[in-house]
């Protein structure tokens, strides 16, 4: 009798381990992502090992993604060539003509521009509410996921640990001059 149960308790362990494996077979990963740029081509993001990638996903509807674009597009322009930003819009294909308009206003023109994902692509790879985004190292590794908009402390500490210093630093502020004539004594 206790072997007979044991027999089922282990086939049943069995056959749900299988079952797992085959839906986790059908979930996406991030090298399998099909990312197109703005005319069709399709890119995989094994195309930028050797470069820290920061994959970024985002919709023109999305307030927080609106407000986190001139972050990403400084974080662009500091980084150079050490550092690949895709925008990943998540946009209806019909609203594609808005994508770069909308990068262009939200200083983030600068960014490479990606299409094709979609929620479904965000719930596949364990993402939430927009934006999200995931870090690469330059051997294609995922290193980190954030979900929800970046903040500017933590995205800069990321990278100078990703990447090392900037290429560009960041502009340093005046000191602030007296509105008080100055006396003499």
């Amino acid at each position: 009798m206790y072997i007979g149960s044991m027999s089922r308790a282990v086939l049943k362990i069995f056959i749900s381990s299988i079952c797992f494996a085959a839906i986790q077979a059908g979930a996406q990963t991030p090298a399998s992502i099909d990312l197109q740029d703005i005319n069709g081509g399709h890119h995989k993001l094994e195309d930028y090992k050797g470069k820290v990638v920061l994959l970024n996903f985002w919709a023109t509807y999305c307030v927080p993604c609106a407000a986190e674009m001139p972050l990403l597009g400084e974080m662009q322009k500091r980084y150079k060539d050490k550092l690949v930003i895709l925008a990943a819009s998540i946009d209806d294909p019909v609203d594609r003509p808005k994508l770069k308009p909308f990068l262009v206003k939200h200083k983030a023109g600068n960014l490479t521009l990606m299409v094709g994902p979609t929620l479904d692509t965000l719930s596949d790879l364990h993402l939430g509410s927009l934006p999200d985004t995931m870090f690469f190292d330059s051997d294609g590794k995922l290193v980190a996921k954030s979900v929800g908009a970046l903040k500017r402390p933590e995205l800069e500490h990321r990278l100078s640990e990703m990447i090392g210093p900037p290429v560009i630093k960041a502009p340093q502020s005046e000191p602030k001059k007296s509105s008080k004539p100055a006396t003499a004594h």
